[in-house]
């Protein structure tokens, strides 16, 4: 039997009422709420069903597996600190209280534009402890904004005091360790010839690289063909990311209004509503006669619309296929780009083979894409997202957990998908991008998993009733939107 080395999990949104592994709390709805709220102090059936299985296919080995966690494993954007940090604590007494441990107790973590503050708060804790270990009298270099491709070359360590402290309250946990990597953690195998790269993938969508857009515009002699250092990509949008998806969604009542961007993409008057709210709480806030000006409101709310409109047409905002056309285009520019240069800078070299694993859509797929600037084409996997975000069936969203072996091959296992039928989807392997044969590794996992026997069964029958709930959820939010917007 091979060995599970390492697995990848990304857009857990722990804490968020969407995320299907966050438990709900679920009563008659009364006018003004929906009827539905997190319960942090219990497990969601499908994250206990999760680690059971995980747990369940590496039974046996001599050590169990690295985990990855690539991204909005905290739903910082749109959910209370508390709430997203009592369902990790559940995460990791699942993963280490008692009996067998899920995971190997050091953990690597890539934080993603949910969860983006983390790296903040991380990269600014790295800096301090660098500049108190310098000479009273050495020249200090700037805060960096980007880590090592790998983790032991970084110095200094990088470790998220929040998860890792979460981590080691629990029982069996008192080791643990998140270690954090941004924007890319690599893996290579000892002869160099194959790489594993783990990105959240945020800046796959130009969005989130908005500020450097505004760049070009503004001082065009500057533009760049294709953004190829990392470190200044970050550097200039940095603070972009940290504001509109991981501090101002939590900031009071326009925080609130945030949420509307992700209740019903696909709705005008939705929208409408998040630009006018967002518009007038600013409006209401600012000092001095010009804020009344009508001018000055009319460009803001140009402004805004303008980024609202660019969110909603975002890979979350185009749910009916596994990538659009902007975001194939996002994929390519970052790997032939920012993902190509850090490895010339740091390596010297662009290894033979070439796997890329990413979240950040929701949608997984598994692909083979020939990129300028790699010897070999690329093995691209996508790891889904856990939040049900439309009232209705989106059968391309999915949750899945990438499973490595020690030769850094992948297989994506997939543990829910929305279906429009009302029958549990089976757990199963996603099959290997189009025209390929299912690689050795695939078909040992496959040999290994019986969709039909336990834990496998429960983990669909969960998923299936969560799922469910979760479109009642969001059917209840666009009403109450509705409902809000015919009363005024």
């Amino acid at each position: 039997m091979t060995d599970i080395r390492y697995v990848v999990l990304s857009d857990l949104h722990f804490g968020a009422e969407n995320s299907v592994l966050t438990a709900l709390s679920e009563r008659p709805s009364t006018p003004g709420v929906t009827g539905f709220s997190a319960d942090p102090q219990r497990p969601s059936p499908l994250l206990t069903g999760l680690i059971d299985g995980l747990r369940a296919l590496t039974r046996g080995q001599d050590r169990p597996p690295t985990l990855i966690l690539a991204g909005d494993i905290l739903d910082l954007a749109l959910s209370r600190d508390e709430v997203c940090a009592m369902v990790f604590r559940l995460f990791a007494h699942l993963s280490f209280g008692g009996g067998q441990p899920a995971f190997d107790p050091h953990v690597h973590y890539i934080p993603g534009n949910h969860d983006h503050h983390e790296w903040e708060i991380t990269r600014e804790a790295q800096y301090v402890t660098y500049v108190c270990g310098q000479p009273a009298d050495a020249q200090l270099v700037a805060p960096w904004h980007t880590t090592k491709l790998e983790y032991v070359e970084e110095r200094p360590a990088a470790s998220s005091a929040l998860l890792t402290g979460l981590a080691r309250s629990q029982a069996g946990g008192s080791g643990a360790e998140v270690e954090v990597s941004y924007p890319n953690l690599a893996l290579r195998t000892p002869d160099g010839r194959r790489c594993l790269i783990v990105s959240h993938g945020h800046f796959t969508e130009s969005i989130y690289s908005m500020m450097s857009g505004l760049r070009d515009i503004l001082y065009p002699g500057q533009r760049q063909t294709l953004p190829g250092d990392i470190d200044r990509l970050e550097e200039e949008n940095f603070a972009w990311i940290d504001f509109l998806w991981s501090t101002l969604g939590r900031s009071g009542q326009v925080g609130t209004d945030m949420g509307l961007i992700y209740a019903d993409l696909t709705s005008p008057g939705d929208l409408a509503d998040l630009v006018g709210n967002l518009t007038g709480a600013l409006v209401a806030r600012g000092k001095g006669p010009r804020w009344r000006r009508r001018p000055e409101q009319w460009a803001l709310n140009a402004i805004i619309g303008h980024v609202v409109t660019r969110v909603a047409t975002t890979e979350r905002g185009t749910p009916s296929v596994a990538l659009s056309a902007a975001g194939q285009t996002g994929l390519m520019n970052y790997l032939e780009g920012p993902v190509r240069g850090q490895l010339r800078q740091e390596w010297g070299y662009v290894p033979e083979e070439v796997t890329f694993v990413y979240g950040h859509t929701h949608k997984p797929f598994v692909d083979r894409r020939s990129v300028p600037g790699f010897p070999g084409p690329v093995s691209v996997a996508n790891t889904g997202g856990w939040v049900v975000d439309t009232a209705v069936p989106a059968p391309i969203q999915a949750g899945v957990a990438v499973l490595v072996s020690e030769n850094l091959d992948t297989a994506s296992l997939q543990f829910y998908r929305q279906d429009a039928g009302s029958n549990p989807v089976p757990v199963q392997l996603l099959p290997p991008s189009a025209g390929a044969q299912p690689s050795a590794w695939h078909a040992e996992l496959a040999a290994r998993i019986d969709p039909a026997a336990p834990p496998w069964t429960a983990v669909a029958e969960s998923a299936a009733d969560l799922v469910a709930q979760r479109h009642r959820l969001q059917a209840a939010t666009v009403a109450l939107r509705a409902a809000m917007r015919s009363s005024r």
